[in-house]
């Protein structure tokens, strides 16, 4: 496939801009984020009357892409002040590995991704390469000195994360998707403290992950059997329930399974009715590899990358949240309305609300929270927390999508469900006091 010159000066344009990471070396928070915004206005305003023809789609008045880029870039420097070397490498990621990935992918081709046709395994692959190299280079610099490896073991996982989420099916800019988790995950795993590392180092207890093994091997089968998920839903639970069970211990795995019954009791609710409506889940509501992961991946993050307990609660809150909301309101919601402006719209309207839909989305959310209390994973104090973060959290996807049915994107049904867990889960620890994203 060729490329276009005016996608070569794109892209160039870029990567070009990455190399201003290297000043935060020198620059203090402020002073970066000033570029930043600098940077972010002269693509809002000077960029549409002078450089057009680099646009994607020179008709439109802005470049989604060119937007969000320097936009990501200060979100960064203003949630992560206080560790710009993290700011600086997960910059490096997004200024070379993304265009990187997107000239392999269309020179190279290859075999498409399973869980977007759109884009390749070649492109994968050399984004998370070029991503690894760059963000070592550009730590190096900002230190002054090689990386130990430890810190190269993080920057290997991290670039791994950014390659994934980059090439996830979301319906917003990649920039937009990737850059956050993948600098909270590189953050927390530079403490060498995430309860992953012990996990992958074998300082888990041998036998303790073997029960833990068994017993989700066993369910997974009896599962599948009951026709509750597909076969893909199977594995995919097994392993979410397994890294659970192993890393957050038995009251944590009952939590899980208070969302699972919950949102499967929800699912099969009124399912004839939801079917011939057209709202019923796809596959006879049996939960699919991607409804797993969409539900379930953040909370395991989470408790893997050894987020406050309130993270996991909220994350699977906001799950469960997100589930009621969207079957009750199916079955019971007459009039919707706009988050955003709360004016009536039609009923099936993306992003419409109900108030039967929210009311049992809050309903969701304080099921899971009065669940994380008895079951002893949060304390009394964290109801609150993980019931609005809950709440919060599956609001999410009603906003965005309310506000992308004014400004012009659409967001994917499963991407939209694993926003809803992170929001859930960030929200339940801002909520608590947390000075930062997360404590350092």
């Amino acid at each position: 496939m060729n490329i276009s010159t005016a996608e070569w000066q794109r892209k160039a344009l870029h990567a070009g801009m990455g190399l201003f990471a290297l000043a935060l070396r020198w620059l203090t928070w402020r002073q970066a984020a000033l570029c930043a915004l600098a940077a972010l206005l002269v693509n809002v305003f000077v960029l549409p009357r002078s450089r057009r023809r680099i646009y994607r789609d020179a008709s439109k008045r802005w470049d989604v892409g060119i937007v969000a880029y320097p936009a990501a870039v200060l979100a960064l420097i203003l949630l992560f002040r206080d560790a710009l070397d993290v700011v600086a490498v997960v910059w490096a990621m997004m200024a070379f590995g993304d265009p990187a990935a997107s000239i392999a992918g269309k020179l190279v081709a290859g075999p498409t991704l399973p869980w977007n046709r759109e884009k390749t395994w070649t492109g994968l692959l050399t984004n998370w390469a070029v991503a690894l190299v760059s963000s070592i280079l550009v730590l190096w610099f900002y230190v002054g000195s090689p990386p130990q490896p430890e810190v190269v073991a993080v920057l290997l996982c991290g670039s791994a994360l950014f390659a994934v989420l980059e090439s996830v099916r979301s319906g917003l800019d990649d920039n937009l998707v990737a850059a956050l988790p993948t600098a909270l995950a590189i953050e927390k795993l530079a403490s060498l403290q995430a309860p992953v590392w012990a996990l992958l180092r074998g300082h888990v207890s041998s036998g303790p992950a073997l029960i833990a093994l068994a017993v989700n091997v066993l369910v997974a089968g009896i599962s599948w059997r009951l026709r509750v998920v597909s076969g893909s839903g199977a594995v995919a639970g097994a392993v979410v329930g397994f890294l659970i069970l192993t890393l957050g211990s038995w009251p944590a795995y009952g939590l899980l399974w208070t969302f699972f019954l919950a949102g499967t009791f929800a699912t099969r609710m009124g399912f004839a009715r939801k079917k011939s409506a057209g709202t019923a889940e796809a596959n006879q509501g049996r939960r699919r590899a991607a409804n797993v992961v969409a539900n379930c991946a953040v909370p395991a993050a989470f408790l893997a990358l050894g987020f406050p307990v309130v993270a996991f609660a909220g994350a699977l809150a906001a799950a469960l949240a997100d589930t009621l909301g969207t079957e009750v309101g199916t079955l019971r919601g007459r009039r919707a309305f706009s988050p955003l402006t709360f004016a009536a719209l039609p009923v099936g309207t993306p992003g419409a609300v109900s108030w039967a839909g929210s009311l049992a989305s809050l309903a969701g959310a304080a099921l899971v929270a009065l669940a994380a209390l008895l079951l002893k994973v949060t304390a009394p104090g964290a109801l609150g927390l993980v019931a609005a973060g809950g709440f919060l959290g599956s609001l999410a996807e009603s906003v965005l999508k309310d506000l992308g049915r004014r400004v012009g994107f659409s967001l994917d049904h499963d991407f939209a469900n694993a926003l809803n867990t992170f929001v859930g889960g960030l929200a339940a620890v801002w909520l608590g006091g947390v000075p930062r994203v997360i404590p350092r």
